[in-house]
């Protein structure tokens, strides 16, 4: 039998992947009253780092160096880009306050700055980032170094000598190690191996191991997956044990520090009174005067909201923000207009790999400065609608390596928005 209740609050945060994090942590420290409803897991597919804006221009593929300064010029070349909405100091403070979140939840990130890293990738490659969890930062800066790069026999999508394949032109000498754990039966599962870091017996083991590379290297270069809990603590123990820097790799998902960035939110919006309707499908009813009247329905409970604002971080395609019909591409909680190409046979390319991109990756809610969504007639839908995250169109985010960027500034400013406008 499913529970029935009633609820309300100052802001509905539907969504809970990234930028439904952020909306939900922004309005929870402006001592908003907060409902978040979603399904978590697709974090534990993210690879932990935070983009801000990789590659421009995005037909070019060159590598960003300064972001900030790429900003300005595609938000002369874009108008109609999420970042042509804001300015350069609200994107700064929006991650500000990102970085800011996580350190009080315990989970170090670098501090943002003006520049993107270079971080090395199990695919041999340098991805451009902003910001990096502190366990991933010592791998930003390896070209003098000799390096060791370890992974784990039966540990799928992780070869140590694929990552030191992208290093050819790397001043220091690379070694590879492939680790051969007693409790491999030829599969190992990440997060069980990333639980066995948190024993010290495991560790030690580990260190006996990578102390034989003494003098011969200067940094250790691991898998993503030093622990669940305490990452930092973990890589600053082995760190000490075997006299070595060590640095975290990104990986294929599952991800570890996806799964410790869901973790971290969910503990602390919960210490912050955030309540969290899980897998709950949300049903727009009516306005009653100010009010959105909403339900949330899942295999246990129907509730009935009642918010005053609600911040739409529902997502894409796989996140059920955006759904696709034969001919047209629709929003799934309000029924808000999409922008999109204008037939079905223009979503995509021919060439997969096509330089110009697919337009169906432009897709999405337009808004106006402030993040609300724009009806037929160019005007917001409703006073107290927002949109945050991949949802928003005129970001094809994969290519230009920016999707943490809107998502962050695009719920921060639109909490900041409802905030100043009706408390």
């Amino acid at each position: 039998m499913k529970i029935n209740k009633n609820t309300d609050c100052d802001i509905l945060v539907i969504g809970a992947g990234l930028a439904g994090y952020i909306a939900a942590a922004r309005a929870a420290d402006l001592g908003l009253k907060t409902i978040q409803a979603g399904n978590s897991s697709a974090l534990f597919l993210a690879s932990g780092l935070f983009d801000l804006l990789g590659v421009f221009p995005i037909d070019s593929g060159k590598i960003v160096t300064h972001p900030y300064s790429a900003i300005k010029q595609l938000q002369s070349d874009q108008i109609y880009h999420p970042y042509s909405k804001t300015t350069p100091d609200q994107i700064k403070k929006g991650f500000q306050f990102l970085a800011s979140f996580l350190d009080s939840a315990e989970l170090k990130y670098s501090r943002p700055g003006a520049n993107n890293k270079q971080i090395l990738t199990s695919l041999g490659t340098f991805k451009p980032t902003y910001m990096v969890p502190e366990t991933f930062s010592k791998g930003c800066s390896l070209d003098e170094k000799n390096l060791l790069i370890v992974d784990f026999k039966g540990l799928r999508g992780f070869s140590a000598r694929q990552a030191a394949s992208g290093l050819g032109r790397k001043k220091g000498k690379i070694h590879t190690l492939t680790i051969d754990l007693p409790e491999n039966n030829g599969s190992l599962n990440p997060v069980h191996l990333a639980r066995s870091f948190e024993n010290q017996e495991f560790i030690q083991r580990l260190a006996d191991k990578l102390s034989m590379f003494s003098g011969k290297a200067d940094i250790v270069g691991l898998p993503g997956i030093c622990g669940i809990h305490n990452s930092l603590e973990i890589v600053k123990s082995l760190e000490k044990r075997i006299n070595m820097d060590v640095f975290e790799i990104p990986g294929m998902p599952p991800s570890i520090p996806g799964l410790r960035l869901k973790n971290t939110f969910e503990k602390k919006l919960s210490d912050l009174n955030v309540s969290f309707l899980s897998n709950a499908k949300i049903v727009f009813h009516a306005m009653e005067k100010d009010h959105f009247i909403l339900q949330a329905v899942n295999d246990n409970f129907e509730t009935r909201i009642k918010a005053r604002g609600v911040i739409l971080a529902s997502g894409r395609f796989p996140g059920g923000g955006l759904f696709a019909r034969r001919g047209i591409i629709l929003e799934t909680v309000f029924d808000l207009p999409v922008f999109q190409p204008e037939t079905r046979e223009m979503w995509h390319q021919l060439n997969f790999f096509d330089a110009k991109g697919h337009q169906i990756n432009q897709a999405g809610l337009e808004t106006d400065n402030r993040f609300r969504p724009l009806d037929k007639t160019g005007k917001p839908a409703f006073e107290n609608l927002y949109a945050a995250g991949s949802i928003i169109a005129h970001n094809d985010w994969t290519r230009l390596k920016s999707g943490t960027g809107v998502s962050c500034v695009s719920a921060y400013t639109a909490v900041n928005s409802f905030y100043k406008k009706n408390v």
